[in-house]
């Protein structure tokens, strides 16, 4: 695409020349007609200025000796024409340019003027004009036609005026050009004023100065095009902050098992030879812990990068949603065994779905098992799926510590935990939320969180029927 400002300069330059030729078209148009039509009435005034004259004279037009006939031919030379005068008889009495006098002339409107059927005629022939009027005996209509007046002038002379004002015209026109095309660059200027401010600002922006934002000026549309760019720097700025943050815990989270492990070991080095087996056997199980935990926190990072990556491909079938339900509660029932947690399974219709199993199996694993590590001793989870005609619902609540509200919008967040040391205890990594969160999304759907401290937390996940690529 080319150049906006360009494009406005020759629209409205198109516009203002468009009107301009229509205006002076009507204009020139209903001027020339106006002019023609006045010619016209004054050359036909004068032909019946003439009649009136001829009756005076009993019709006796003498060259050598009437002055009517002297004043007849410079009428005519004024006229740059012709003018011919019929009696009635139809015989030509005065011709201004050919001696016919004496001669007849008959045509079809003489005849209907002569009856008294027409009061002027005005033809064209090639480029001369023809106005015919009638002769009458009192002088003015109603009278007896006793005559015709021909004058015949030429159209050149009819159209001066018209000329005139087209030449005029065609000079307003240029003159509107110029002024269209110059208020065209104004107008494109300005309307684009805005714009080049902020191509300037965000020419600026990506120069690196990603902490600035774009003043909001300029027409509605504008604003709000800048007021969603500016949106969007905030959150590619929070997402910045937020990829720091990752980086930073998944160091802390990666360099704590391994400084444990540092620890443990320097420790029996120090002992020498004289270590008790209690104590190796000891540091190497608590050893073989830190170990375990670095292998849960690997395998959460890998499974949160399977999630996030954009071009990863869901293996779409469908599944029994309470049966899946089942084989993950019945899996999770040895541990939530351990500590008298009651699983409860409810189960309001039938639910098949299209889902990828594996991704998740995992997400509601999580939340399941979320349910039982956070939850009372005694407590229990209660873990319910349910479908309208387009999504299924599962919602998985438990009579748990619950979350605190200030705390419930960074559950989702990678690596937060509400309560670091019971985390631990729990071999928690803070991954298991984002994990879920991560695969209810690739799947088109929602998850919302419902939690009061000290009486428990209820998740709700919302996923379509049918999964649209």
């Amino acid at each position: 695409m080319g150049s906006l400002q360009f494009l406005i300069c020759i629209s409205v330059l198109t516009a203002s020349v468009f009107i301009a030729v229509l205006f002076s078209k009507f204009l020139n148009d209903g001027y020339s007609e106006k002019a023609f039509n006045q010619k016209v009435d004054s050359v036909e005034a004068q032909c019946r200025w003439l009649g009136n004259q001829v009756v005076g004279v009993d019709f006796i037009l003498n060259d050598n000796s009437n002055t009517l006939s002297s004043q007849t031919n410079d009428l005519a030379a004024s006229m740059n024409g012709r003018i011919i005068i019929i009696k009635k008889n139809y015989k030509i009495i005065k011709d201004t340019h050919t001696d016919f006098q004496g001669k007849y002339f008959l045509n079809r409107d003489v005849l209907r003027i002569m009856k008294g059927k027409e009061e002027r005629v005005v033809n064209e022939k090639g480029n001369y004009i023809e106005i015919m009027c009638p002769i009458y005996s009192a002088g003015s209509e109603g009278g007896e036609v006793l005559g015709v007046v021909i004058a015949t002038v030429p159209r050149e002379d009819l159209m001066a005026a018209s000329i005139e004002m087209n030449q005029r015209r065609n000079m307003l026109l240029v003159a509107f050009i110029v002024f269209g095309l110059a208020f065209a660059m104004v107008v494109s200027y300005l309307l684009t004023k805005d714009l080049r401010k902020i191509q300037k600002d965000v020419d600026f922006i990506a120069m690196g100065h990603e902490d600035e934002s774009i003043e909001e000026t300029g027409f509605l549309e504008i604003r709000r095009i800048v007021s969603r760019f500016n949106e969007i720097l905030t959150r590619m700025q929070v997402l910045e902050d937020s990829r720091k943050e990752f980086v930073s815990n998944v160091s802390h989270e990666l360099k704590t098992p391994m400084t444990s492990m540092k620890v443990l070991a320097d420790s029996l080095l120090q002992q020498g030879d004289q270590v008790p087996a209690e104590l190796y056997r000891e540091f190497m199980s608590d050893m073989v812990k830190e170990i375990d935990r670095e292998n849960v926190i690997i395998s959460d990072l890998l499974s949160l990068v399977k999630m996030d990556k954009k071009a990863s491909k869901l293996e779409i079938s469908n599944v029994d949603i309470n049966e899946l339900l089942q084989i993950i509660m019945k899996r999770l029932k040895p541990i939530a065994a351990q500590r008298n947690i009651e699983l409860i399974f409810e189960s309001f219709r039938p639910v098949t779905a299209e889902i990828d199993e594996v991704k998740l199996t995992l997400a509601l694993s999580n939340l399941i098992e979320n349910g039982i590590k956070y939850n009372k001793d005694n407590g229990w989870v209660r873990v319910s799926v349910n479908a309208d005609h387009k999504y299924f619902y599962v919602k998985v609540a438990d009579a748990g510590v619950g979350i605190p509200e200030d705390c419930q919008d960074r559950v989702f967040d990678r690596f937060y935990r509400v309560d670091k040391a019971r985390s631990r205890d729990t071999g928690g990594t803070g991954l298991g939320l984002a994990i879920t969160q991560n695969a209810v999304l690739m799947h088109k759907g929602e998850i919302k969180l419902y939690s009061k401290l000290g009486e428990g937390t209820t998740f709700t996940v919302r996923i379509p029927l049918k999964y649209n690529a």
